[in-house]
């Protein structure tokens, strides 16, 4: 909720605070000194341990020991057993993790842990050995004999334990979702395959992409947005490949010689639009639950779509017909010039792209862990501390890293109970399953304990990063991660000197905290220096080449990186968990809240609505009132005294209940589970964010279809903005 405290490895936190005691402060005053009567005096009455406890400031010490107790081989050992198989939602080695995460808490000395099933729908690619593979071909005419076929599996590089071929489990390349089919025609490049660039191929170059099969590199968007895009615009097939302009730096090495893609490495990736279980929509998949029919699931393409990588790519780009792509629309694969299309050059002309694609959609268990430390004071107030665990192969980065600190960090923490210590409020440890099929795990336990965590939770912290621990390899004044973090912002700081914060997407297991249950959410990366490097995300990204080697030997030799993100989140976890009074700043959020809304204004979209006669004046008037109040309540929370348990319990609700203001409960335009005002993800990009989404989504494309209809949603919208942030102020005002 605190934009100042956000700050990666994939690793995740939720708290909720509250005093849950009624304590009358009258019964805690001692009775004056009786009369000095030659007799003995009776000892006078102390505060009971209970108060003492619920106005003790936490232990400064506890901190360095959390923070010095992370042990780097630690986090190296448990990479080391988490990457070493292949663990894909709904296998049986996810479930052998399940069991080892939780036997693993109970071990290092947790009050409980234990395993939560759902039961979802999940997608699966044809198992080896089974005689139709997913391929794409390519045919000398239609119906023609093959000249090429895509690889089926990406090939081992070297020998060793994290051979392909060798292991079982290893899942061949392919999108989760992607229904199955044999189509066969001319192939279009369409860019990245967002809505600006099949506009652009239709608008502008008068090419027709119906009944075509087109072929688009990863980066930019998310892959499901690739896809319905690429079928609402009448394709009948969709190609994925990853350009070496996007996951490569021009003579740089590849894997295993260096850390850039090779060739053969494929992105696995789900196609899924929006989170959870695709069956039980806005409800959990337990036992019990009804689940829509199989033809009537929504959120999941119809036509067939097929990640391949780089090198097969260049056989279908390399005789490409059409007009060569202007600059911006090419890729960097050598000696190769970017066409359109459709089809191929006049010696190819013949030529036709048949998919293969034998996907399966079956029923399958997502295996979430859940482990608690239960606080002493406020044992019904919650700082959860998460990460998912499946992945597409072994996971060395994603989201293996994020788990190996996790149990770390438990560790240290189940050390510190033993020799005495226990936090003010509950410690929870999350383990979500079947987070890349589209956060189902996380997004199924928010939704079968919305309610809990409705009352109860404060916010989501998605991995993590800050000053209170040193930088692993410093440099000049970067000494610190908040140091970095500064250096680092591709932004720019804000006015007061700190980095600049970013809106949340959709990419991880913090949406549904946010964006179903209201919950603050942040997310944190460690990452490289995207200032001097120009790629997209790391390269490795969703391919069998995710590999302990590939962390181990290249991204954290000696794994100093994953041991000062543990660090930072057992202090921020401890923080959360301990202080009297929630380290928590409502001022800033409301001075973010005024940035996007001078941005909205100032911007394309604001002068659009301007110039039809729509004004911000009452939005403005919103947006005032909310700053006000909310540097109203941050001197309350200053002035206040500790020890009035009652008042600290008022402030510390008003906190946890302030996300809950921006929560439309009947979610944004033709998306009811996504319900934040402020800032969601973006309708275009579900990894991206959009500031104010109800109004940009109706605002967008209007150009192209000015229907008046659609002004009124943008008026609409405008209005439950304006009405919501006002809420949110008066949430913050002193109790009547």
């Amino acid at each position: 909720m605190n934009p100042k405290v956000v700050i990666g490895i994939s690793a995740a936190v939720v708290l909720a605070v509250g005093i849950g005691v009624g304590i009358l402060l009258g019964h805690f005053v001692t009775a004056p000194a009786a009369a000095d009567s030659g007799k003995p005096t009776a000892t006078a009455p102390t505060a009971p341990e209970s108060y003492l406890e619920a106005i003790r400031e936490p232990d400064p010490s506890v901190s360095g020991k959390l923070i010095n107790g992370v042990v780097a081989d630690n986090i190296r050992s448990n990479l080391l057993y988490l990457s070493n198989k292949s663990h894909v939602a709904g296998s049986a080695v996810s479930l052998e993790q399940a069991e080892w995460v939780r036997d693993s808490w109970l071990s290092q000395g947790l009050d409980s842990a234990k395993i939560v099933t759902y039961q979802v729908l999940l997608s699966y690619p044809p198992l080896t050995g089974e005689p139709k593979q997913n391929t794409i071909q390519l045919l000398n005419s239609a119906g023609g004999s093959v000249d090429h076929t895509t690889q089926e599996r990406e090939p081992p590089l070297e020998p060793g334990n994290d051979n392909p071929e060798v292991d079982p489990d290893i899942l061949a390349p392919f999108n989760a979702y992607s229904p199955a089919g044999e189509i066969e025609g001319d192939l279009v490049y369409v860019n990245y395959g967002r809505v600006e660039d099949f506009q652009e191929l239709e608008r502008d170059l008068s090419i027709d992409v119906t009944g075509k099969i087109c072929i688009a590199r990863y980066a930019k968007i998310y892959r499901g947005d690739k896809a319905a895009n690429a079928e609402k615009a009448g394709c009948i097939g969709l190609i994925l490949y990853s350009d070496p302009g996007d996951y490569a730096v021009e003579g740089a090495a590849v894997y295993p010689d260096g850390i850039y893609l090779p060739g053969t490495g494929t992105q696995r990736g789900s196609l899924l639009l929006g989170s959870g279980d695709p069956r039980t929509p806005g409800y959990p998949a337990v036992e019990s639950a009804y689940r829509v029919p199989m033809n009537n699931v929504t959120g999941i393409p119809g036509i067939p779509v097929h990640p391949i990588g780089y090198n097969d790519a260049a056989v279908f780009l390399s005789i490409m017909g059409g007009n060569s792509v202007k600059p911006e629309w090419a890729g960097n694969l050598p000696g190769l010039t970017y066409r359109y299309g459709p089809g191929f050059n006049a010696d190819n002309v013949n030529k036709k792209v048949k998919m293969n694609i034998y996907n399966e959609n079956r029923m399958a268990n997502a295996y979430n862990v859940i482990g608690t430390i239960k606080g002493n004071v406020e044992p019904d107030r919650y700082i959860i501390i998460g990460n998912h665990r499946d992945a597409w192969g072994y996971g060395a980065i994603d989201p293996s890293s994020g788990t190996a600190c996790l149990l770390e960090i438990s560790r240290v923490m189940g050390r510190l109970l033993k020799d005495g210590w226990r936090p003010r409020r509950t410690i929870m440890f999350g383990s979500w399953g079947a987070e890349e099929f589209g956060l189902i795990g996380s997004n199924e336990w928010v939704e079968e304990y919305a309610k809990n965590l409705g009352a109860r939770a404060v916010a989501y912290l998605n991995r993590i990063l800050l000053c209170m621990v040193p930088d692993p390899k410093p440099e000049g004044n970067r000494q610190t991660l908040y140091d970095t973090w500064k250096e680092r912002d591709l932004v720019g700081n804000t006015v007061d000197g700190h980095p600049h914060i970013g809106t949340l997407g959709s990419g991880s297991d913090y949406a549904p905290f946010l964006q179903l249950a209201g919950i603050s959410a942040a997310d944190f990366t460690y990452t490289y220096d995207k200032k001097n490097i120009k790629i997209s995300g790391y390269p490795m990204y969703h391919s069998v080449y995710e590999t302990f080697k590939l962390v181990d030997l290249y991204y954290d030799p000696g794994f100093v990186y994953h041991r000062a993100m543990a660090q930072l989140l057992s202090e921020m976890a401890r923080n959360l968990a301990e202080e009297v009074k929630l380290p928590m700043d409502v001022a800033v959020y409301a001075e973010y809240v005024q940035e996007y809304y001078q941005n909205l204004r100032g911007g394309s979209v604001g002068q659009k609505m301007i110039a039809e006669g729509i004004l911000f004046d009452d939005m403005q008037s919103a947006v005032n009132n909310l700053t006000d109040a909310a540097n109203k309540f941050r001197e309350r929370v200053e002035s206040a005294d500790k020890t009035d348990v009652m008042l600290v319990r008022r402030l510390n609700d008003q906190l946890t209940l302030f996300e809950r203001t921006f929560s439309d409960p009947q979610g944004l335009p033709d998306r009811p589970f996504v319900r934040h005002i402020v800032f969601a993800p973006s309708s275009r990009d579900n990894y991206a964010s959009d500031k104010f989404p109800g109004i940009v989504d109706a605002m967008f494309d209007i150009d192209n279809n000015p229907d008046p209809e659609k002004w009124n949603i943008v008026k609409k919208q405008l209005s439950v903005a304006v009405f919501t942030i006002q809420s949110a102020a008066t949430a913050l005002m002193e109790v009547a």
